[in-house]
């Protein structure tokens, strides 16, 4: 399962209000000893449902391929590997947290982890995932050992 979080592009972020009503939405991350990052707006749907609940779901899928025969739809099947999990988000106030997550998520993607000044992570909502639970699943591949 670590694996699969170290190698995937995104996660889909699965957040509930007071309501109960369900939003979902892609997003970039990181990942790190338990814990997932990710960031955005200030503002927003995502920032007032945190606010209001912050028990999350995710997921991620690495490798995903159609396999088919054109001939027998009887035989048509997803190859992949996923993980799907479960924690508690917190939103990162203080600048130092916010810059090492945000590393984290940089090189998530290989990418550039400076310049970051503090304005810039003043501006920027960062949020760690205490994952609590998680589950993977293989279909298509070599089941791990």
């Amino acid at each position: 399962m670590e694996e699969v979080l170290k190698e995937a592009e995104w996660l889909e972020l699965g957040l509930a209000g007071k309501d109960g009503c369900p939003y979902v939405l892609p997003m970039n991350y990181g990942y790190e000893s338990g814990f997932l990052y990710v960031h955005g707006a200030r503002e927003g749907k995502k920032v007032d449902m945190l606010r209001e609940n912050p028990k999350v779901c995710f997921q991620v899928v690495l490798g995903a391929e159609i396999q088919r025969d054109e001939n027998d739809p009887s035989e048509f099947n997803m190859k992949y590997r996923s993980v799907t999990g479960f924690g508690e988000a917190e939103i990162l106030e203080d600048i130092e947290e916010k810059r090492k997550a945000l590393h984290i998520l940089m090189h998530h993607y290989n990418g550039p982890t400076e310049p970051m000044p503090d304005a810039m992570l003043n501006g920027t909502l960062v949020v760690k995932i205490s994952i609590s639970e998680m589950t993977g699943k293989v279909n298509g591949y070599p089941k791990p050992e």
